[in-house]
Protein backbone atom coordinates (compact mmCIF):
# COMPACT_ATOMS: atom_id res chain seq x y z
CA UNK A 1 0.00 0.00 0.00
CA UNK A 2 0.80 3.75 -0.77
CA UNK A 3 -0.66 6.15 1.62
CA UNK A 4 -0.24 9.96 -0.17
CA UNK A 5 -0.39 12.83 2.12
CA UNK A 6 1.53 16.02 3.16
CA UNK A 7 2.57 17.69 6.03
CA UNK A 8 0.22 19.83 8.35
CA UNK A 9 -2.90 18.45 6.78
CA UNK A 10 -5.11 17.94 9.77
CA UNK A 11 -6.96 14.65 7.20
CA UNK A 12 -3.83 13.21 6.66
CA UNK A 13 -2.91 13.44 9.96
CA UNK A 14 -6.32 11.29 11.13
CA UNK A 15 -5.97 9.15 8.44
CA UNK A 16 -2.15 8.02 9.10
CA UNK A 17 -3.27 7.65 12.92
CA UNK A 18 -6.11 5.37 12.13
CA UNK A 19 -4.04 3.30 9.05
CA UNK A 20 -0.81 2.74 12.24
CA UNK A 21 -3.62 1.59 14.53
CA UNK A 22 -4.95 -0.72 11.66
CA UNK A 23 -1.68 -1.98 10.36
CA UNK A 24 -0.30 -2.90 14.14
CA UNK A 25 -3.37 -5.68 14.07
CA UNK A 26 -2.23 -7.13 9.99
CA UNK A 27 0.80 -7.88 8.30
CA UNK A 28 0.53 -5.27 5.86
CA UNK A 29 3.64 -2.35 5.33
CA UNK A 30 2.13 1.30 3.88
CA UNK A 31 5.15 3.25 2.30
CA UNK A 32 4.18 6.92 3.27
CA UNK A 33 4.95 9.09 0.58
CA UNK A 34 4.75 13.42 0.82
CA UNK A 35 3.25 15.02 -2.28
CA UNK A 36 5.07 18.42 -0.87
CA UNK A 37 8.28 18.66 -2.86
CA UNK A 38 7.24 16.68 -5.84
CA UNK A 39 5.20 18.96 -8.51
CA UNK A 40 4.41 15.25 -10.67
CA UNK A 41 2.15 14.30 -7.29
CA UNK A 42 1.19 17.87 -6.37
CA UNK A 43 -0.16 18.39 -9.92
CA UNK A 44 -2.52 14.80 -10.03
CA UNK A 45 -3.41 15.05 -6.14
CA UNK A 46 -3.63 18.95 -5.26
CA UNK A 47 -5.96 19.05 -2.31
CA UNK A 48 -7.16 15.67 -2.84
CA UNK A 49 -4.99 13.85 -0.10
CA UNK A 50 -4.73 11.74 2.01
CA UNK A 51 -4.68 8.87 -1.12
CA UNK A 52 -4.30 5.23 0.00
CA UNK A 53 -3.64 3.09 -2.96
CA UNK A 54 -3.14 -0.53 -3.53
CA UNK A 55 -1.81 -1.30 -7.01
CA UNK A 56 -2.17 1.47 -8.20
CA UNK A 57 -5.95 1.38 -7.42
CA UNK A 58 -7.47 3.90 -4.79
CA UNK A 59 -8.83 2.32 -1.45
CA UNK A 60 -9.85 5.48 -0.11
CA UNK A 61 -9.27 9.18 -0.14
CA UNK A 62 -9.81 11.90 2.30
CA UNK A 63 -10.94 9.19 5.02
CA UNK A 64 -9.82 6.56 6.39
CA UNK A 65 -12.41 3.57 5.47
CA UNK A 66 -11.41 0.30 7.21
CA UNK A 67 -13.80 -1.70 5.65
CA UNK A 68 -12.54 -0.60 1.98
CA UNK A 69 -9.33 -1.44 2.82
CA UNK A 70 -10.24 -4.98 4.30
CA UNK A 71 -12.06 -5.48 1.33
CA UNK A 72 -9.37 -4.74 -1.25
CA UNK A 73 -6.64 -6.92 0.89
CA UNK A 74 -8.97 -10.33 1.11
Amino acid sequence: MVLYSRTNCHLCEAFEEELKNFLQTTEMACEKIDIDGRQALQNKYGNDVPVLMFNDEVICQHFFDQDKIIKVLS
